[in-house]
């Protein structure tokens, strides 16, 4: 293991690990901002337990401890606000068609770049701990055959390899701000650049599944707390805190 200091980011680099996400869980006596980093996982995984590729050398396998408030606000904006710091990261990379499908996906061209997986590590009357995991396909030259159709890199992008460690604190730096002004209230400002950042906000069809149910409808932005508002062909708006969203395929007639 390797520590690099980088305020306010500790991070402890591994060449091999299970889960960058699960690691961190473990070290339960890590302040605020410790980071861990690895080339490779053996067991990484995005949201709904999905499993990661990641490769030695071809992404960025990060995962961040956050101590936040609650008073501060409201901690669902933390998925969010990290999805910008990504995509803000990627714009440096001069990258054409990103976007940032709800809550918090990254696409090029409509296909995944980044994942986000934020778990709460916290037990009994311990002060709220949360582990953010991002995974981002950074050197990936291709896929397996079941997301190759879903899926890209950077380097699929640029036709340039692009180096993880740059990549990573350009990002951190990103994450940074971002976390600061959430810590300091700035709700508005957050939602708000998300909605700039993502052509899922307003007017997409779009469709949503559910625990239970499936809603077909068109985006009309975030609620302030980060929750996505659809209208549904009924004119019903319904407020979609948790679901799958996906960009409605147009059905045209045999």
């Amino acid at each position: 293991m390797n520590i690099v200091r980088q305020a306010p980011w500790a991070i402890h680099h591994f060449d091999s690990l299970g889960s960058t996400n699960d690691y961190l869980k473990g070290l339960t006596d890590a302040s605020e901002f410790t980071c861990v980093t690895a080339d490779a996982q053996t067991a990484g995984r995005g949201r709904r337990d999905r499993a990661w590729v990641s490769l030695p050398g071809e992404g960025l396998y990060l995962s961040v401890l956050l101590l936040p408030n609650s008073a501060q606000g409201n901690v669902a904006l933390i998925s969010l606000l990290v999805a910008i710091a990504v995509a803000e990261t990627l714009t440096e990379y001069r990258v054409a068609a990103l976007d940032i499908k709800w809550p918090n996906d990254v696409l090029i061209n409509e296909r995944k770049v980044c994942g986000i997986l934020v778990e709460g590590a916290s037990s009994g009357a311990q002060a709220l701990r949360l582990i953010v995991g991002i995974g981002v396909n950074l050197n990936h030259q291709s896929f397996p055959p079941e997301i190759s159709e879903t899926a890209t890199s950077l380097f699929l992008q640029l036709g340039q390899t692009v180096n993880v460690a740059e990549f990573r604190d350009r990002l951190l730096a990103r994450l940074a701000h971002w976390y600061a002004q959430w810590q300091q209230g700035y709700a508005t400002q957050i939602v708000a650049r998300w909605q700039a950042l993502s052509t899922y906000a307003h007017g997409q069809e779009v469709t949503v599944t559910l625990d239970d149910e499936v809603i077909e409808g068109v985006t009309e932005g975030l609620t302030k707390d980060g929750a996505l508002l659809v209208r549904t062909a009924a004119g019903k708006m319904r407020t979609i805190l948790a679901g799958e969203v996906m960009r409605m395929r147009r059905r045209y007639p045999e």
